[in-house]
């Protein structure tokens, strides 16, 4: 399966005051731009072929271009940069990914797409929960939903059809802009998802269900087991974290 690192993301916070930069793609962690982690984790899995970085080409080729397909310039628009890589790649189903989640390994991304294999669908989104994240990372702050199955927590990879995405960019669009807001999510579903949302008791596959409806497609939700999915760097703690956790890999279970 083909990938795309999004990486044309601007950094406007306490991380881009602190470290002097731009954009996140390019913060140094350990003397290694952040999106080199995920470069290198994407060639270390064996269910992956060629990888679409797009983001800023000049800056980024220096450090990720030998190790690439292709470094294409991003636009200011997250959906038109995944058009752009899908476009340039051609292919029927394609695996996505932000520059922001270091702490991902090949094994990792070799696990989440044999776990989709098993199941015909046409977008695939991880989930963890709660409980998982913090009994390996206690101290990492993230967004959850509130589900029947428990609190949840959505990741930074999602695999997904040319054709689905082409016929849903408004939709997609909405979704990411609203990707730290569950009740904007939940209020995309209809007034019932609402409602048992509040209560608590709306459950992974209502939503499935009722996401296929909205797209068109069949949208399957796949548990898995490594937080390291959901750990993006958004600020100046995930920083603190994933350079504690890259100094000490084999003693992560007790940050």
């Amino acid at each position: 399966m083909d990938a795309i690192i999004l990486a044309g993301g601007k950094d406007n916070g306490s991380l881009k005051e602190q470290h002097k930069l731009n954009n996140k793609a390019l913060l140094m962690i350990k003397n290694i731009p952040m999106v080199e982690y995920v470069v290198d984790a994407l060639r270390m899995a064996k269910e992956v072929d060629k990888i679409i970085v797009v983001g800023p080409r000049d800056e980024l080729v220096p450090y990720i271009g030998e190790k690439v397909t292709e470094v294409i310039d991003a636009s200011d628009s997250i959906v038109k940069n995944i058009e752009i890589g899908i476009n340039y790649l051609n292919d029927d189903r394609i695996i996505i990914l932000t520059s922001d989640v270091p702490l991902i390994t090949g094994e990792i991304i070799d696990n989440f797409i044999k776990k989709c294999q098993k199941h015909n669908a046409s977008l695939f989104y991880p989930f963890i929960s709660k409980e998982i994240i913090l009994k390996k990372y206690p101290n990492t702050i993230r967004s959850y939903a509130n589900l029947k199955e428990g609190n949840l927590c959505g990741g930074n990879l999602v695999i997904i059809s040319s054709s689905l995405f082409n016929q849903n960019k408004a939709l997609l669009n909405a979704l990411y802009q609203n990707r730290k807001d569950v009740k904007k999510y939940v209020a995309l579903l209809g007034v019932k998802f609402i409602f048992k949302y509040l209560f608590k008791c709306l459950t992974v596959k209502e939503i499935e269900e009722r996401a296929s409806e909205i797209v068109g497609y069949q949208v399957k939700g796949i548990k898995v087991s490594e937080p390291e999915l959901m750990i993006d760097l958004d600020k100046i703690s995930d920083y603190e974290l994933i350079l504690q956790v890259l100094n000490n890999p084999d003693d992560s279970n007790d940050k």
